[in-house]
């Protein structure tokens, strides 16, 4: 099995970017129109984000299988938000990253929001992927036919 293209936590990485935005905002700031309604679909973004991702953890230790990107996972998960999307955490954590962008107010980490779904993509997604086929076959396969990555 090939390793990952690095080894950094997909948190980390969203973390890392907004952290990067936050220092370029300071340097160069670049604000964004701030009001009521940008509050309220921040806030509402985080609320999903959290509750997608306890939901998908919450399935996956009640099946006993890990959390961990790079460990063995004991069993295929497919329900739940399984049954929308392959990555469901993933997807929280970018739920979060847009809920916090939208209350920074600020164009930066707009910018990198594309860099960190696609330094997911490469870096993270793709090396669990080929995990999972390797240790459920076909039947991960015929998992990804019918569910997508992301949405």
């Amino acid at each position: 099995m090939r390793k990952p293209y690095f080894i950094l936590p997909a948190p980390v990485v969203y973390v890392v970017f907004l952290l990067l935005a936050w220092g370029l905002s300071a340097l160069w700031p670049m604000p964004l129109a701030s009001n009521p309604w940008t509050w309220f679909f921040g806030w509402t973004a985080i609320d999903a984000g959290m509750l997608i991702m306890l939901w998908a953890a919450w399935l996956m230790l009640w099946r006993k299988t890990t959390l961990n990107p790079y460990g063995k996972p004991q069993q295929l998960i497919t329900e739940g938000p399984f049954r929308v999307t392959r990555n469901p955490i993933y997807v929280a954590d970018t739920l979060l990253y847009i809920g916090v962008a939208l209350l920074f107010a600020d164009v930066w980490a707009w910018i990198f929001l594309p860099i960190v779904v696609f330094a997911v993509s490469m870096g993270v997604i793709r090396h669990e992927e080929r995990l999972l086929v390797q240790h459920f076959g076909d039947e991960y396969r015929q998992y990804m036919s019918k569910v997508r990555r992301w949405l």
